[in-house]
């Protein structure tokens, strides 16, 4: 995965609400932009047993980087369908109070983070990305924009930042579920 971050970059704008970005999400899209429960439980429901999760990069090792932040990228998939992106950011002082994030290998953030006391989640920001937004290996595979949540979560006194990126394939699985149930 390249150092290009959705997150970071300097011509990114996150808005507080979808429409702010100048466009309307799909109504199935918005459900999932605007979705407080977990991405991964809703995922798991539309998939049954086809969901899994892709860890893309995560050097979120402590001890390889001592005093930097650390990073974690996965994709959700639908059967072999790339549904959502997700980074995570670690700061350096989070990764030392907390290192289990260093040993989730493929165990969902959100689903560890539910298990835990005191955690709490910011409200979300909204963007819709571009390919020079989108890591290198998302801006090869899609030239169309795609819309994007981040928010941070608080573990006590520390924090982490989530940005999540909805691929085509979470919209292309919704549409097939939906005709599957008419």
């Amino acid at each position: 995965m390249s150092a290009r971050e959705p997150h970071t970059g300097d011509t990114m704008l996150w808005h507080r609400e979808p429409e702010q970005t100048g466009l309307k999400p799909k109504p199935v899209l918005r459900g999932w932009l605007q979705e407080t429960g977990l991405l991964t439980a809703r995922l798991r429901r539309l998939c049954a047993s086809d969901f899994c999760l892709e860890v893309l990069d995560s050097n979120a090792n402590p001890d390889e980087q001592p005093g930097h932040d650390f990073q974690r990228r996965v994709i959700l998939h639908c059967g072999k369908q790339a549904c959502i992106y997700a980074e995570t950011v670690i700061p350096a002082a989070t990764a030392a109070m907390h290192p289990w994030l260093s040993e989730l290998g493929d165990e969902p953030l959100g689903e560890r983070l539910q298990t835990l006391p005191e955690v709490s989640r910011s409200e979300f920001r909204y963007a819709l990305l571009t390919a020079d937004n989108l890591p290198c290996d998302l801006a090869d595979l899609h030239q169309t924009p795609l819309w994007a949540r981040q928010s941070d979560f608080h573990i006590s006194d520390a924090s982490l930042t989530v940005t999540e990126v909805f691929l085509p394939g979470v919209v292309d699985n919704e549409d097939r579920r939906i005709k599957l149930t008419d």
